[in-house]
């Protein structure tokens, strides 16, 4: 094998590598996820919160949790897959971007999850 498709494979198995180590977030990210969306789905207002750091808690009013409850409930009680994309800074927060794709077939939603100091500060469905 030549010196070149040495170097070849060598940077591709690099580059799979990187892209691998990206593929889900940290476990309690992933933990942080799970039970917000669990949360969400079950209308479960306490344990949403319990998540939260201080400046979402004071955002986040139980009106406003289970309107978005009551929209999200029906399709995820169907069946949903979710897809880490990957994350991102904003703002000093790491930003991790999921797809939930329903059973139902409907349109794909965009969860984000900001997370700092292990707290979540943010999530929204889009």
């Amino acid at each position: 094998m030549n010196k070149l498709i040495k170097s070849m494979i060598i940077a591709a198995a690099a580059v799979l590598t990187t892209v691998a180590a990206y593929a889900e977030p940290d476990q309690t990210t992933q933990a942080t996820f799970k039970n917000l969306m669990a949360a969400t789905v079950s209308n479960n207002y306490d344990s949403f919160i319990a998540e939260c750091d201080a400046a979402m808690k004071a955002a986040v009013t139980k009106p406003m949790f289970e309107s978005v409850s009551k929209q999200i409930e029906p399709r995820a009680r169907q069946g949903y897959d979710s897809q880490y994309l990957g994350e991102m800074n904003q703002h000093g927060y790491k930003v991790h971007l999921w797809r939930l794709r329903f059973k139902d077939g409907k349109d794909d939603v965009l969860a984000t999850l900001s997370v700092k100091d292990g707290k979540a500060g943010g999530f929204s469905l889009h």
